[in-house]
C-alpha cells in the first residue's frame, strides 16, 4: 500500500482558459506554471508546475486549436466557469503487461492507452495510461485516479517544470467514504477519506507564500 501523497504522479486542475488557470495558481502559490503543449486529438493543452522530480501539477484547458474535439482527460471541461482541482494521476507500472488481469474484483478498466506530446524545446514525452473504474460509482467524482507509466523517467515533467511547490497532503471527501477507500486500496493506495455531500479532492501545498490549500 502506498499513501496517496506518495502515489501521486500529477494533479489535474481544470480551467476554462489556460491563461486563467495559470494566473489562478500563481495568485494562490506564487509559482507561475509554464505552457507544456497540446494533446492532439484529445481537445486539450496544458501548463505545468513541479512538485518535485517525480510529481507535478497539470493545469489543463480546452485547446483553441481543437475546438470540436471532446476534452478526453476532463469531460465537460468546456463548461467550467472557474479553475478547480478535478482529478489526479497515480504512478502505474507495467500497464501494458497483464494490467487488466491484475485488477481486484469490483474494478473494471478499458484497454490501456498510449499518449505523447512534444515539449516547446522539442523533447518528446510518451506515456501509457489506464483508467480503472469502480463498477458502482465510477471514478468517485475524480477521486479515483487514472494511472500513468512514463516511457522515459528522465523526461518526467516534474524535472523540467517550474519549481517552488511541494505536496504536503492529499485528502478526499465523498458521500461514500468506505467505497472510495476500498477502490483506492484495490489500486494499492491508502488515503484519508471523509464523508461529505459531494466529492472533492483537498490538496495542501508548501509554497513561496506558505501553506496553501486547494
Amino acid at each position: 500500500m502506498r499513501p496517496a501523497r506518495e502515489a501521486l504522479d500529477h494533479l489535474l486542475i481544470g480551467a476554462p482558459v489556460l491563461e486563467q488557470g495559470i494566473e489562478w495558481l500563481e495568485e494562490k502559490t506564487g509559482v507561475r506554471a509554464m505552457v507544456g503543449g497540446s494533446h492532439p486529438g484529445l481537445g486539450t493543452w496544458n501548463a505545468l508546475a513541479s512538485l518535485g522530480p517525480e510529481q507535478y501539477i497539470e493545469i489543463i484547458a480546452p485547446d483553441p486549436a481543437q475546438p470540436t474535439a471532446e476534452t478526453f482527460y476532463v469531460p465537460g471541461l468546456r463548461n467550467f466557469e472557474a479553475p478547480r482541482v478535478t482529478t489526479w494521476a497515480a504512478r502505474g507500472k507495467d500497464l501494458a503487461d497483464g494490467f487488466l488481469s491484475r485488477l481486484s474484483p469490483g474494478l473494471v478498466c478499458g484497454p490501456t492507452r498510449t499518449g505523447e506530446r512534444v515539449r516547446p524545446d522539442g523533447v518528446r514525452l510518451a506515456w501509457r495510461l489506464a483508467f480503472p473504474r469502480q463498477q458502482g460509482h465510477g471514478v468517485f467524482d475524480g477521486a479515483l485516479p487514472f494511472l500513468i507509466d512514463w516511457e522515459s523517467p528522465d523526461h518526467h515533467p516534474g524535472r523540467s517544470a517550474p519549481p517552488g511547490l511541494t505536496l504536503q497532503a492529499l485528502r478526499f471527501r465523498h458521500p461514500r467514504p468506505p467505497d472510495l477507500q476500498a477502490a483506492l486500496a484495490a489500486l494499492g493506495i491508502e488515503a484519508e477519506v471523509a464523508g461529505a455531500a459531494a466529492g472533492s479532492i483537498e490538496v495542501e501545498l508548501e509554497t513561496p507564500r506558505g501553506r496553501v490549500h486547494l
